[in-house]
């Protein structure tokens, strides 16, 4: 006899013990049927909340880990404390101000237009390209062993994240008037004479004024 059996029979003599001398249309063995229904059916219900929270979890984290044939995610938005992800990046408006972009090593070169579209969206004035160089016909052309231009310090600082996170913080409120951080990545084939280093250009350029491109790499900056 199994151990189900035993407990239902121990209710069925409980049952019957309490209900001497008592007349009921309804038999006792027919109660206790219909208790163990009850049982089961909970246990049931049990059972498919806990599969729906597994099937919800699951739904959720490829989310968060989209594959790289996925398409970034569309939703912006400016208010502070509020993130944008997508595959390449993401984006966090700070109370601050500030806004703070985080990417994954691997992935630092992936969506610029994404990142572009983000930047403005969150209120800092932003041109990217790649392959191709710009500025204004009186913006400083000069950049340093890294690729940065003049001021540009004032309005991207990089962030020390872990060993395969590249983390920069942006700062709308200390951009010049008229101006607009502009960078600039190497193309794969610039990157193969520089090896990487510097891996883009920042420089402050002119908003409102025709700008000046060239595919003119700055020199490797040997290590």
């Amino acid at each position: 006899m199994s151990t189900g059996d035993t407990d239902s029979t121990a209710v069925l003599d409980a049952v019957r013990g309490s209900l001497d001398g008592v007349v009921m249309s309804t038999p006792v063995s027919q109660i206790v049927a219909a208790g163990r229904a009850h049982r089961r059916r909970r246990r049931l219900i049990k059972s498919a909340g806990g599969l729906a929270a597994v099937t919800a979890l699951a739904l959720a984290v490829p989310a968060l880990d989209r594959s790289s044939t996925a398409p970034p995610e569309k939703r912006l938005s400016p208010q502070a404390g509020s993130a944008h992800v997508t595959v390449a990046f993401t984006l966090a408006s700070h109370t601050d101000g500030t806004i703070h972009v985080t990417w994954n090593k691997n992935r630092y070169f992936q969506d610029h237009a994404g990142l572009q579209r983000a930047l403005r969206h969150a209120g800092f004035p932003v041109l990217i390209k790649e392959g191709v160089f710009c500025r204004g016909p009186r913006d400083d052309g000069s950049l340093d062993p890294s690729g940065v231009g003049p001021g540009v310090a004032r309005v991207m600082k990089g962030e020390r994240k872990g060993n395969d996170t590249v983390a920069f913080v942006f700062t709308p409120s200390a951009m010049p008037a008229g101006k607009q951080l502009f960078i600039g990545y190497l193309s794969p084939s610039q990157l193969a004479v520089t090896h990487g280093n510097p891996g883009s250009v920042e420089r402050l350029v002119s908003t409102g004024v025709p700008l000046t491109c060239t595919t003119q790499a700055p020199e490797p900056n040997p290590r």
